[in-house]
């Protein structure tokens, strides 16, 4: 519990001081959220060994990728290593799954990904070839959680699908609020999500 609570005052921390251009003390107190996640880790379930592995990768690529994003410095490499923290969480549930996969999954995600890209369209003008890369990323990761609470519908899993869906949410929430359009409290909804996400990917190799 104590261990949650640090995670989250971690993050709000680094909320509040981004919002006040604190840059380096909201790149710090960020990083302590994602490396208490990743101490929590180590004492994962003997089972959980290889995903936990995987999740962590993703935890400090994630790191890296955040502190570029803060100080707005190597934007290419920044939005690269988005998309290996989010391969690596993929990965992670990949190595879950067993057995025939459900084909409606990908293609009700595939349906929904293609309608709200139309529907954001008019928001992300200039952004549609790495919306688009990053949109399907996000997608087969989704698949990737969903498949494995399909075929094992356990709370650990369905935390892990729950993740997702609010990650992909908080990649959309930053895309329109970055590059065209911003709305009130939005730094706090997407860092708030962006934090909420990776908390519920980590809690479901812990639970």
């Amino acid at each position: 519990m104590w261990s949650w609570l640090s995670v989250a005052l971690s993050g709000f921390i680094s909320i509040s001081a981004n919002e006040r251009n604190q840059k380096i003390q909201a790149a710090v107190f960020h990083a302590l959220s994602l490396i208490l996640l990743i101490v929590m880790l180590v004492h994962r379930p003997e089972s959980q060994m290889t995903s936990g592995v995987w999740i962590a990768v993703g935890l400090i690529i994630s790191m890296v990728a955040d502190t570029l994003y803060l100080f707005k410095r190597h934007l290419r490499l920044t939005f690269v290593a988005f998309l290996l923290a989010q391969l690596s969480y993929s990965k992670s549930f990949w190595l879950l799954l067993s057995g025939d996969i459900v084909w409606w999954v990908p293609s009700m995600l595939l349906a929904g990904g293609i309608v709200a890209f139309f529907l954001f369209l008019p928001l992300i003008d200039r952004l549609i070839f790495p919306v688009a890369i990053m949109g399907m990323m996000l997608l087969q990761l989704n698949w990737a959680a969903g498949q494995v609470w399909l075929l094992t519908p356990t709370c650990a899993n369905a935390l892990g699908m729950a993740g997702t869906i609010v990650l992909a949410l908080s990649a959309a929430l930053l895309a329109i609020y970055d590059h065209k359009r911003s709305f009130r409290g939005g730094r706090y909804w997407i860092s708030g999500s962006y934090l909420l996400a990776h908390s519920l990917i980590t809690a479901s190799v812990l639970i």
